[in-house]
């Protein structure tokens, strides 16, 4: 029996890889993900499965847990060189790493198919061997392979000497920090080589290197991930400063953008005041105009009495139409004060038949539609008469009106719909896009804001206004309002 120390040394190396494997395997599964890390965990774990073997070969005195030993050290072996060279290929980014690993797994299955059909070694060749070391007696077991069993021997030596040209590789071509495993691959491999030795029944030491000089390559890995996160911080604490200074300028950049977007909102503010009073000086410079002339015919002496009235009835045309404009402009420009009281919508409609001379306002209302809604009375009753009005005057010739009251349920609440439509003119597509543009109007003697104002008034109730026509097809208005939890409620008595 070989010396306790040694065994224990040894044994305590193979712990000390199992747990080395566990700590890379627990970093990969808990979401590093990186190929290496899984690899070296399985390096590890095959170099154990070797450190173990050697300290059973060294503890036993039976020749069949002898050979048991040499066997598991050998599958160990077969492990490792794949797991190295997997390894390390994947570290380096070979892009050759799927080709070579494509012949190495069969390799190393078929060494390990070979290992476990006892083709390996050569009957009866199982034999005690003693040797010295640290003044120590040293006892193993050797057998004698086969030429099958000793291809492995070369194939290991190569697959060695491959990482290590790897590596090499790498390091030239700027991954510095693959120096340091570098450095422990090659002292793997002379320790390999004195182990492959001893096995293959050559010339040796006299003693297994492979278990200590693992932990030498362990070392080196374990300072290529120093100078890879030591890396990664250096790079992190520069794009955290980097992000500041840019968070900063972001800041810089919004409160200049604020700054530039205050002075557009004045621009279109100013924009759209001069668009507003060009708009006005033409609206007004009309009648001004028609006035001023009746207003001179008016001066001319001799002016006969039914020319003269009708000077007057013009200038009196002028001035209501003046005066509408007013009322229109300061109900357009005046911010929408809504007083909501319980608001009979059929009442509403059936007064719009004032607006009708030579057309017809038919109102009905559907079954389970609401007669009353939480609206502003007055307000309501200017979109109604507005919607009206624009509806007669596109049936010159006469026509009829229908207002059908609705409801519909939309975005979650019960809500009035009051439909206009007409027979008239219809409108093209081109002025139905312009119908709600202040001051857009197809009507001679017409102000433009009749629509703008219905919208606003529509749009300060909650509702909303849809409006569809074609040319010679008439125009459907689609007046939608909230009904509002009061309005639910049964119309007081004598309500009409």
């Amino acid at each position: 029996m070989t010396s306790p120390f040694l065994v224990g040394l040894v044994s305590a190396w193979a712990i000390a890889q199992v747990a080395n494997g566990a700590f890379f395997a627990l970093a990969y599964a808990l979401g590093r993900r990186e190929r290496e890390y899984l690899g070296f965990a399985l390096l590890s774990v095959a170099l154990s499965v070797i450190s173990a073997a050697v300290a059973w070969t060294y503890a036993t005195t039976d020749a069949a847990s002898g050979m048991q030993s040499i066997r598991l050290a050998h599958a160990g072996g077969i492990a490792g060189c794949l797991f190295n060279l997997h390894f390390v290929l994947r570290y380096a980014g070979s892009p050759r790493a799927d080709r070579v690993l494509r012949i190495a797994y069969p390799i190393a299955i078929a060494f390990a198919l070979l290992l476990v059909s006892d083709l390996w070694w050569q009957p009866g060749s199982v034999r005690a061997q003693t040797s010295q070391a640290f003044g120590q007696p040293l006892h193993y077991y050797l057998a004698t392979p086969t030429l099958l069993g000793s291809l492995f021997y070369p194939v290991a030596g190569i697959s060695l000497l491959a990482t290590a040209v790897v590596l090499y590789m790498a390091q030239r071509a700027g991954r510095r920090e693959a120096l340091t495993p570098l450095m422990g691959v090659i002292v793997v491999t002379l320790a390999a080589v004195n182990d492959i030795a001893i096995s293959a029944d050559m010339a040796a030491l006299g003693m297994y290197l492979l278990p200590h000089a693992f932990m030498v390559y362990a070392f080196g890995f374990a300072s290529l991930l120093l100078y890879r996160y030591g890396r990664a911080a250096g790079a992190l604490q520069q794009t955290a400063t980097d992000l500041e200074r840019t968070t900063e300028e972001l800041r810089n950049s919004y409160a200049e953008l604020e700054v530039v977007q205050v002075e557009l909102e004045k621009s279109k503010e100013l924009a759209t005041v001069g668009e507003l009073a060009a708009a006005i000086a033409h609206e007004v410079r009309n009648p001004l105009a028609i006035i001023m002339n009746a207003v001179a015919g008016l001066r001319r002496p001799n002016v006969e009495p039914e020319d003269r009235l009708t000077l007057l009835e013009i200038v009196d045309e002028e001035t209501a139409r003046l005066n509408r404009l007013v009322t229109d402009l300061l109900r357009f420009a005046r911010p929408v004060s809504v007083k909501k009281t319980l608001t009979s919508l059929v009442e509403l409609a059936e007064k719009t038949r004032s607006l009708a001379q030579e057309h017809r306002v038919i109102v009905s209302r559907r079954e389970g539609a609401p007669s009353h809604v939480l609206a502003d009375a007055s307000l309501l009753r200017v979109v109604m008469d507005n919607l009206v009005e624009n509806a007669c005057h596109s049936m010159p010739g006469g026509g009829d009106v229908h207002i059908v009251i609705d409801s519909e349920t939309g975005a979650g609440q019960e809500l009035a719909k009051v439909v206009f439509t007409d027979t008239g003119q219809g409108m093209s597509q081109e002025v139905l896009a312009r119908a709600l543009d202040p001051f857009f109007t197809t009507r001679p003697s017409g102000t433009g804001l009749g629509l703008p104002i219905v919208h606003r008034i529509t749009e300060a109730h909650g509702g909303s206004l849809q409006m569809e026509s074609e040319i010679g097809s008439g125009t459907r208005v689609t007046l939608r309002l909230p009904i509002g939890e009061v309005a639910k409620r049964p119309a007081p008595e004598g309500a009409p």
